[in-house]
Order: structure tokens, then sequence, then C-alpha cells
């Protein structure tokens, strides 16, 4: 027997990428690469890069309001923001100053940091608390879910498998009761044993350089830079993201009693890690290209969490919204192994 939930989804959506643009000519007077060996190995041709002065917190902000008018939503309307990000490497959190920012003031507030997949975890947390708010306390909140990373901040310009990945970006949703479309399953996980394969330095270190007597506040900084075992990482991303997308629809089917399979998914938004990625998730799941989004990474690079909301404004300036009855499924993979689904209607 189905169990009867409210009907929670996208109210509205929202992208934003800085002006400023690095192509694939750019990274060749910056590292030793090509035009070529770039579009062959990655898919990509362009990335969008933070201008001098430009912040992260800029780009949430540009997304969120884009989301919020799409919707039809005051900021003061707010019940919940949750940003997915792994770039801010600071407190106040994110969230927090994008709920100054926008002057959602009677909004709850968190970061979320799950690697590449932050947004889906983000998701699944905005859509916990709404559930919950609604299920036991009879409240009808509107939440607020952006995914945004400045991945420039911690390229190491001179390692060539791993900067001519990164852009800058951001996407946002606005969440809450819906009369059509709405998310029917959410699936995550995690294997932090892979944590060595892809990971930033720390932001900090000791204070006391190993003794408990010196303390100073002289220390020399480092720079968070980014390390991928790019081959190690393609193996396993590549398995998770079609196990993912299998076990959320396997989710649905079991509490529904349906039986939807991989064929009834129309469309699918896997976050734009690279080209041969996508492609490789696509065979595994027996889908072919032309319905599953592809088109970011050429142009935008690999925006971790953003990717898959920018995905769904930049395929609506295309071709407009569809049908709010056909089912898609979002899927990304990231730092920790940080993984998960989103099973829901068109937005």
């Amino acid at each position: 027997m189905a169990i009867q939930t409210p009907r929670i989804g996208y109210a509205g959506i929202g992208a934003y990428v800085p002006e400023r643009v690095l192509t694939n000519e750019h990274m060749t007077q910056i590292v030793d690469t090509s035009d070529d060996w770039i579009q062959r190995r990655t898919g990509i041709q362009t990335r969008h890069i933070l201008a001098e002065g430009e912040s992260i917190l800029d780009m949430a902000v540009n997304a969120a309001r884009i989301a919020l008018e799409d919707a039809g939503v005051e900021a003061g309307e707010l019940g919940d923001i949750r940003v997915g990000v792994n770039t801010w490497m600071r407190f106040p959190s994110l969230a927090s100053q994008l709920q100054k920012e926008l002057g959602a003031d009677k909004a709850s507030a968190a970061d979320v940091s799950a690697g590449c997949a932050g947004f889906i975890y983000a998701v699944e947390e905005a859509y916990n608390k709404l559930l919950v708010e609604k299920l036991c306390y009879g409240r009808d909140l509107t939440a607020l879910v952006v995914g945004v990373d400045g991945l420039s901040h911690i390229a190491n310009w001179t390692d060539r498998n791993t900067c001519v990945l990164l852009g800058d970006g951001a996407g946002a949703v606005v969440l809450k009761s819906v009369e059509q479309g709405g998310i029917l399953a959410i699936h995550t996980h995690a294997d932090g044993r892979h944590g060595g394969l892809l990971y930033s330095d720390p932001v900090l270190s000791p204070q006391n350089n190993g003794s408990p007597k010196l303390f100073s506040h002289k220390q020399e900084g480092q720079r968070p830079y980014l390390h991928m075992d790019g081959r190690r990482v393609y193996a396993i991303a590549c398995e998770t993201m079609a196990r993912d997308a299998r076990t959320v629809i396997e989710k649905y089917n079991a509490v529904n009693g349906d039986t939807i399979g991989v064929d009834d998914i129309a469309y699918v938004y896997p976050h734009q890690a690279n080209m041969r990625i996508i492609e490789t998730v696509a065979k595994k799941l027996g889908l072919p290209l032309e319905r599953v989004y592809h088109q970011g990474i050429r142009n935008y690079g690999n925006t971790s969490t953003a990717s898959i909301p920018i995905g769904y404004a930049d395929n609506r300036a295309h071709y407009g919204n569809g049908n709010p009855e056909r089912l898609e499924i979002d899927v990304a993979f990231g730092a920790g192994f940080a993984s998960g689904a989103i099973l829901r209607r068109a937005i």
C-alpha cells in the first residue's frame, strides 16, 4: 500500500555562471596542453571562472534570486535554506550569509558538504525538513536549495589533469508543495574508504608546529589544492552512478508497488564530471545520449555541486518546460565517494 505523503517538488529554478570564460586556447597558455587533448579526454571546450572581486556568495545570491523570481516566492517566505558547497571553507556558513543577502529572516540555514553530490544531499535535507514540518506539525514550509562552488579557488594551475576540468557556477531550486510534478524518491550513499583518491589539502594545520609550548599567529598558510587519481575515480564513479540510478527506482517501487524501470525514465541529469563518465553511465543504464544531459560539460566544465541545477536551467533555456508527468533522474558522485540520486517528475 502506497504511503500518502505531501507532493513536494521544484517550484522554481535558477542558475548563474561568471562572465569570465576560459577557453581551451586560454588553457594552453596556462599549462602544457592542447584543445584536442582536452576535448578527447573530457569533452570540455569552455569553463566560466570567477573574476577578481567576484565571490562564491555572489554566485549563490544571483542563482537564488533567479529561482525565487521563477517560483514567484519572496525571500521572506522561505523557511529553510540549504547550500551544497565544498569551496566556502570558512564560517559563518555560506547558507547563513545567503540568508542575510536575500533578507530571508524566517529561514533556518545550513551548508552541506558532500563533494559533487552536495546538491542532491542538500535537496534531501530540505525535502525531509518540509516533509516533517508538514506531517508532524501541519506547517507548509518553502525551502531554497543552492548548489554552488568556486573550483578555481582550489585548482592547481600546473596540473593539466585537473585544472582543465574545473569551472565555477551556481544553480538553485525552490522546493515546496506542488500540484504537479514532485520528488518521488531520494537515495544517498557514501564510501569514505576511497577518500584518498579525490581530496583537497587541509585549510589549516596545527599552530604549535608539533610542540605544545610553541604557539604563534605567524603560521604559514597553505592553499588547499585539489588532488585526484582520475583513472581510479572514473571506474568507481561510473559503477556508482549507474547503481544509484537503479537503486532510487527500486526504493520507489518497493514503497509504491509500481514496477517502473530505467526504460521508463525520460531523461537523466548526471553530474557533469567529464564526457567519458557521462557516456559510460548512459551506456550502463542502456539509455541513448539524447536522453541524458551532457551539454553542460562542454560549455561549463565540472562545476561540482552546481552542475545538475545549471543543467535544469540550461535545458529550459533551450527547450522550455518539459511534460510535468514524465519521469527524470538526477544522479551525482563526488569526494568522500558520496553519491546519490533523485527520482522525480519533470521540472
